[in-house]
C-alpha cells in the first residue's frame, strides 16, 4: 500500500477527476478506494491514527466556525466538501505508516526510478505531439517541457522526493539513476525551483554530514550540475532564476512575474493572519473574497492584468498560515521539531535497526519543508500526505528503539 500511496501523491494528482460536480485529483480517488479496501483487512487500527484523526476532526469544526466568523462570503462549499476527504486520508496515511515494513519502504527506490521514467517518457510524448499538451505551449517555445504537468516548476516540487529517495539508496547504479535524472530534468524541464531545490540538497547533505563519503558525492554531483548548468545554459536557465531572486528583493523596479507571485503568496499570509486575528480564514478558504490587499497584487493586476496564485499561495506555507493562522504556524515549527530530533537520534543512534528506511522517511521531512518555502499547490498534490507517513513511520521508529534501549538497560541491571 505504501507504493500505491507513493505513486499517487507523486504522478496522479496532475489528472482530475468530477464526481457528482466536486473535482478530485486522481491521487485522491486512488488512494481514498484503496485505502478503504486496505483498511478492511486490517484486523484493527491504531490508536495513535484514531486519536490523530479526531484531533483532526476537532480542529476542521473549529476551522468551521472560525471561516464562518471571519472576513469572507464565499468558498465555504469547498471547506464543507474537502474536510471530510482530507481527514480520511490523514487516516489512511498514517495507517500505512505505522503498518509498513523495512522492506516496504525500501521497495520506493524501485518505484522513485519508475517514477522518474514515466515523468521523462511524458516530455518525448510532449516533443512528438505537442498540440496534445496546449496548456504548455508557452513554456514549450523556451524549450521547457513538462509532459504530463502543467509546468516546469510543478516537474520538479513532485519529482524531488524521487530524487531524494534515490540519493538515500543502499546501491550505486540508484544514485547513479538519481543523479542522471536531475541531469535530464535541467536540460528538459529547467526551472527557478529546481535549482532552488537542489541548493536545499547540498545544504541539507552538508549540514547533516552522517556519511562523509555519500555526502560528498551528493554534494560535488549537485555542485556539477549547477555548474555544468551556469557553464550551457546561463541564459536559458541561471540567467532567469538570477532575475527571479532580483524580483524578490527589489519589486519595485524589477517586475518579474514569478518574484511577484512569491511575493504575493508571504504578503497573502500576513494579511490574512492580521485580518482574521489569527485564526485563519478556514481550511481551504484561500482565495475567497475579499481577497487581501496586498501590494504584489497590486502590481500583477496594474502591470500584467493578470490574477495568479490565490487559492494556494504559490507554495504551501502561505497557504497553511493564511487559512489556518497561528495554529499552522506551530504545526510547521512543531514538524521541524520533530524533524531535527529524529536526525540527531539517526545520526547517533548505535542501533543499526531500519537505518535505510528512516533514512527514507526523513527525505520525505526534507521534501516537504523544502517545497512548502520555495514552491507548492496544496494539501492533495503530494508532499503533505507523504509527510504523513513518515511522521508516523518516525514514530514507530523511536518507538522500537526505545523499547530495545528499555531492554537492553534492564540486562545490564539485572547484570
Amino acid at each position: 500500500m505504501l507504493q500505491i500511496w507513493f505513486f499517487a501523491n507523486t504522478i496522479l494528482w496532475p489528472f482530475d477527476v468530477e464526481i457528482y460536480g466536486l473535482k478530485l485529483g486522481l491521487n485522491v480517488v486512488v488512494l481514498l478506494l484503496s485505502g478503504v479496501i486496505w483498511l478492511s483487512t486490517k484486523q484493527k487500527v491504531t490508536t495513535f491514527s484514531i486519536n490523530v484523526a479526531l484531533a483532526v476532526i476537532a480542529y476542521m469544526l473549529f476551522s468551521c466556525l472560525a471561516a464562518m466568523a471571519g472576513p469572507c462570503y464565499d468558498k465555504f462549499q469547498k471547506l464543507f466538501y474537502t474536510f471530510p476527504v482530507f481527514t480520511s486520508l490523514i487516516f489512511i496515511g498514517l495507517e500505512i505508516g505505522r503498518s509498513s515494513s523495512e522492506e516496504d519502504w525500501l521497495k520506493l527506490q524501485k518505484t522513485a526510478a519508475l517514477i522518474l521514467l514515466v515523468t521523462f517518457a511524458g516530455f518525448v510524448i510532449e516533443m512528438l505531439f505537442p498540440g496534445s499538451f496546449p496548456i504548455q505551449a508557452g513554456y514549450r517555445s523556451e524549450g521547457k517541457y513538462s509532459g504530463i504537468f502543467s509546468e516546469p516548476s510543478l516537474v520538479a516540487y513532485s519529482l524531488f522526493p524521487c530524487i531524494l529517495i534515490l540519493f538515500e539508496a543502499q546501491r550505486k547504479q540508484l544514485r547513479n539513476i538519481g543523479i542522471l535524472s536531475l541531469c535530464g530534468l535541467l536540460l528538459i524541464s529547467r526551472s527557478s525551483t529546481l535549482l532552488a531545490l537542489i541548493v536545499v540538497l547540498i545544504l541539507y547533505r552538508l549540514i547533516r554530514n552522517r556519511d562523509l563519503r555519500r555526502s560528498m558525492w551528493v554534494i560535488f554531483g549537485g555542485l556539477l550540475i549547477l555548474g555544468f548548468a551556469s557553464i550551457s545554459n546561463y541564459d536559458l536557465l541561471v540567467g532567469p532564476t538570477v532575475e527571479r531572486l532580483a524580483g524578490v528583493i527589489n519589486p519595485v523596479r524589477i517586475h518579474n512575474l514569478s518574484s511577484l507571485a512569491y511575493l504575493q503568496g508571504w504578503q497573502d499570509a500576513w494579511s490574512n493572519l492580521l485580518r482574521t486575528n489569527g485564526l485563519g480564514l478556514g481550511f481551504n478558504m484561500m482565495g475567497c473574497s475579499p481577497l487581501p490587499d496586498v501590494p504584489a497584487r497590486a502590481t500583477i493586476s496594474h502591470v500584467f492584468n493578470m490574477q495568479i496564485n490565490d487559492q494556494d499561495g504559490t507554495f504551501l506555507f502561505s497557504k497553511f498560515v493564511s487559512e489556518t493562522g497561528i495554529a499552522g504556524l506551530i504545526f510547521f515549527l512543531a514538524i521541524i521539531w520533530w524533524w531535527f530530533k529524529i536526525e540527531l537520534i539517526f545520526a547517533g543512534s548505535k542501533y543499526k535497526m531500519q537505518r535505510p528506511a528512516v533514512s527514507i522517511q526523513l527525505a520525505f521531512f526534507l521534501s516537504f519543508v523544502a517545497t512548502s518555502l520555495i514552491r507548492s499547490i496544496g494539501y492533495f498534490s503530494g508532499s503533505f500526505f507523504l509527510l504523513i507517513v513518515a511522521i508516523a513511520a518516525t514514530g514507530k521508529w523511536q518507538r522500537i528503539r526505545n523499547t530495545r534501549i528499555f531492554k537492553v538497560r534492564q540486562i545490564r541491571n539485572l547484570i
